[in-house]
């Protein structure tokens, strides 16, 4: 089975380390070697990692469907085969979700991929941007707001879970892949293996 992942962000460096970029960071972060190509007709980055094409959409983030439409259309992925990967304001760092046939949630690159599609039966993986408290408040920061280097250390070990994730999706499926990685208590995943 081949799968399209997508890591959403905005191109120019002046966006590379910003939180709304939080997908092509995850990507680089589990495959820090790959060779970059780029597929004009798609306007995107793209490289192969096994069953894996990796895309990274290079229209800004509320464009971000017409790249993922090329590959549904001209390239034969079906839209369950689709893996987004993005920013999530409503999770804390740290922490990522995967889910499917969900709401935009109000981010606009998801919703420019279900327009696009005219679905939203695609897989999601919310990367984590926002702070959380020793109280337990979320802090929900500006989306174009870069990560102190600390946080990128974070989110190089979410990209190490994220990685997981994918092999688990490929070969035992979506909803084991939810099962073993949407808990947070790690004493469930201790029992369910």
């Amino acid at each position: 089975m081949n799968y399209l992942i997508v890591g959403l962000g905005n191109p120019g460096t002046e966006y590379e380390k910003t939180r709304h970029n939080a997908g092509w960071i995850v990507i680089d972060g589990m495959y820090p070697n790959l060779e970059w190509g780029r597929d004009s007709y798609a306007n995107a980055g793209t490289a192969q990692e096994g069953n894996f094409l990796l895309v990274k959409p290079a229209t800004f983030m509320n464009l971000s469907g017409e790249t993922v439409q090329y590959f549904v259309d001209k390239k034969d992925y079906l839209p369950e085969h689709v893996i987004v990967i993005y920013d999530d304001i409503d999770l804390a760092l740290g922490k990522f979700k995967i889910s499917f046939d969900r709401g935009s949630g109000g981010h606009n690159g998801i919703k420019s991929i279900e327009m696009s599609l005219g679905s939203r039966e695609f897989i999601r993986i919310r990367i984590g941007i926002s702070k959380l408290l020793e109280t337990g408040e979320l802090v929900k920061p500006n989306v174009l707001g870069k990560f102190e280097a600390s946080e990128l250390e974070a989110l190089a070990e979410v990209s190490k879970r994220v990685g997981l994730a994918l092999h688990t999706i490929a070969t035992e499926g979506k909803e084991a892949a939810m099962t073993e990685f949407n808990s947070n208590d790690p004493h469930i995943k201790l029992l369910k293996k």
